[in-house]
Formats: structure tokens, C-alpha cells, sequence
């Protein structure tokens, strides 16, 4: 037996010494992609980026990236979700071409932006450290994982009137009369977040329509962003907002004790903001140093200020309020298109306007 022990060392050493090569030939064209990159991005000297992210929000991230890479000048253009696509898709079509990076919390549209051949492939550099669920062909990159959450003011809602999760929300909705007019939604008919939001509920729990029903008979107010949800809330001239995007909830939580935050108990849809790079995109090289940097650790630690999670699978939240949840990932992929067919989102129109008392007009298009 001891005369195999030199033999079976010898083995063990030439399979490390073989791993820690492949790991540093890695770490080498890593680096060679890198500089390749910079040297071409020195000569494009711009980059335009679409976001429905705030660009207080994104401003830690913008201002590193400025510094890593002095020689390129950000225009950070802040848009509604609706807008970053409809902007972007009408400036392809018409050949001219204005974005390099594209990032929206509408991941539906998206994943469309995708299978109609408007991103181009990127293998990041930060791709080995990212789940498969964030990631699709290469082109579609979820850069943050972000509950969606509801909000409330403590002054308005006693404790037992807080609901904690999807059901108990329709429950307190169908006792509470005092609510009628003081609950916040998404319109889904305008938002294209708020409508991925409620799909994605109905594909989750079958109960979902039962709270719709709910929500539509307390008479809701309908915005177009989560933001004007929290500060109407925050201000008292609402009382709960549904289905709001947790990032904006926790930071307003954090400082404005009129403004607390529910993450359901039930389950808790993770969401994430996606990037692409656009296919004919006029500083390619620029794109993709950004896209690099917004999911490496420094990145993904600049957004987490902003309360947008690492997706990272080395990166633990700091936010530790999901311990425990039933967590549902909104997989970054073609299944998001289901639910924006045309027919598939006339017919939750109707539905949708029956459950809110009104009539749906005809000619809805996501």
C-alpha cells in the first residue's frame, strides 16, 4: 500500500497544478479581453445608456465607473420603463442608432428586444459568477434581485390593519371599507413593470384574481412607477401600495418614519433589472466595459447601496428581511414572453377592467 503513496501525491499534484493553470489562463484572457477592450474604448470615448433605473440610483455606480475609466463620457439617459423601450426600438428601426446599453425593470420587453434580434452577444467577464437563471444567450443580463413588496404608512394602518401577505391584503380589503380610494397599484394597462408584475402573480397563485378583484372594488389609484406610490403613501394621501419595487421601498423606509415596507409572507417575487447591449451599437467596446463593471463585486456593491441586491452567487445580500421567504425568481428568458402577446394581454385587459369596474377599450397594445 505505501509503496502507491508517492504515486497517488504525485497524481494529486500534477491535477492541482493542472487546475491552478486553467484558473490562471482564465484570470490571463480575462485580463487580455480587458485591455483589448479599454484600448478600444479610449478611441469611442462615449457611452449613451437608456435606463428606467433613477439616475440617483445608479449615480455611486456611474461615478465609479467614470473614475475606473476616465476617458469615456457617460450620457446616462433616465426613462419610464415604457419609454427606454419605445425609444430605443424606434431609433433601431429608423437606423439611427443612439444607445450602447440598455436597462430596464420591464424584463418582458426586454427578453422581446432580444428575440427580435436587437442585443448582440457578450460573454461577460463577471459570467462565471452569475446564476443561469440571471443570464440568457449571452445577451440578456439580470444586474440586480429585487423583491416585490408592499408599502404602508404607520400612521394611517394600525398593526393588525398591516396585511402580510397576497391573501390577507384581499382579506383586510374586503372588511375594511376606509380603504376604498386609499390603496396605490401599478396600471397595468400603461406600465409595462406593474403589468409584468401582476402576470407574474397570476402564473404564482392561483389566487391571484381574487385579489385583483379586491384591489379593483377598493376603488385603487393607478401610477405609472413605484416612486410616486411610496411619496403618495409617505404623504398620507394613500395608505398601501401594492406590488412595489423593494429597492425604492427600503431606501425610503430608512430614513422617512412614515413610510414602512411588508415583504410578503406568502411568497415574494424576485425581479431584476435587465441589460442588453444593442446589436448596432455606436461604442461596442464602451458597452461592454460597463456591462462588465456593473456585475463585477465593486458594481454589484454600488447598486446594494441603492437597495438593489447583488445577483452574484458570491455575493450575500445585506438585506436580510427575505431570510426565510418563499422567494419566486423571475427567471431572465423567453418565458417572459408569453405574457405580452398581443391576445394573451387583450385578454387580461378585459379581465383586468371588469375587476376594476370599468370597460376595456379595444385597441390595447403592450
Amino acid at each position: 500500500m505505501q509503496d502507491h503513496l508517492p504515486q497517488v501525491r504525485a497524481r494529486s499534484l500534477l491535477a492541482i497544478a493542472i487546475l491552478l493553470a486553467i484558473i490562471f489562463a482564465g484570470a490571463a484572457i480575462v485580463v487580455a479581453q480587458t485591455r483589448d477592450l479599454r484600448s478600444i474604448a479610449m478611441r469611442e470615448g462615449v457611452l449613451v445608456i437608456y435606463s428606467a433605473t433613477d439616475e440617483n440610483e445608479a449615480s455611486d455606480l456611474l461615478r465609479a465607473f467614470s473614475a475606473r475609466y476616465p476617458f469615456i463620457k457617460v450620457d446616462y439617459r433616465s426613462l419610464s420603463a415604457r419609454d427606454v423601450y419605445d425609444w430605443f426600438r424606434r431609433e433601431a428601426d429608423g437606423g439611427r442608432n443612439v444607445a450602447d446599453v440598455v436597462i430596464n425593470s420591464a424584463m418582458d420587453l426586454q427578453i422581446k428586444l432580444v428575440n427580435d434580434r436587437y442585443a448582440q452577444a457578450y460573454r461577460s467577464t463577471e459570467s462565471d459568477h452569475l446564476p443561469d437563471w440571471a443570464v440568457w444567450k449571452d445577451q440578456a443580463y439580470a444586474v440586480s434581485a429585487e423583491p416585490i413588496v408592499m408599502g404602508y404608512n404607520p400612521r394611517l394602518l394600525t398593526r393588525d390593519a398591516v396585511p402580510t401577505s397576497h391573501d390577507e391584503l384581499a382579506t383586510i380589503l374586503h372588511r375594511t371599507p376606509a380603504l376604498a380610494g386609499r390603496i396605490g397599484s401599478y396600471d397595468p394597462e400603461r406600465s409595462p413593470t406593474g403589468y409584468l408584475y401582476v402576470s407574474q402573480d397570476i402564473q404564482v397563485d392561483s389566487d391571484a384574481w381574487d385579489l385583483i378583484a379586491a384591489v379593483g372594488r377598493a376603488r385603487p389609484q393607478l401610477f405609472q412607477s413605484s416612486k410616486d406610490m411610496i411619496e403618495q403613501v409617505s404623504s398620507a394621501k394613500l395608505s398601501l401600495a401594492y406590488n412595489i419595487i423593494g429597492s425604492y421601498a427600503f431606501e425610503r423606509a430608512a430614513r422617512d418614519p412614515n413610510f414602512k415596507v411588508v415583504v410578503p409572507r406568502d411568497y415574494v417575487l424576485m425581479m431584476s433589472r435587465v441589460a442588453l447591449i444593442a446589436r448596432e451599437a455606436p461604442h461596442p467596446a464602451s458597452a461592454k466595459l460597463f456591462l462588465d463593471f456593473m456585475l463585477s463585486r465593486e458594481g454589484q456593491s454600488l447598486l446594494e447601496k441603492h437597495h438593489m441586491s447583488p445577483v452574484r452567487l458570491d455575493m450575500a445580500p445585506e438585506n436580510k428581511v427575505l431570510a426565510g421567504t418563499n422567494v419566486r425568481e423571475v427567471r431572465v428568458g423567453p418565458a417572459l414572453m408569453a405574457a405580452i402577446d398581443t391576445m394573451t394581454f387583450e385578454r387580461f385587459v378585459r379581465k383586468w377592467r371588469e375587476a376594476i369596474g370599468e370597460s376595456a377599450p379595444a385597441d390595447n397594445q403592450i
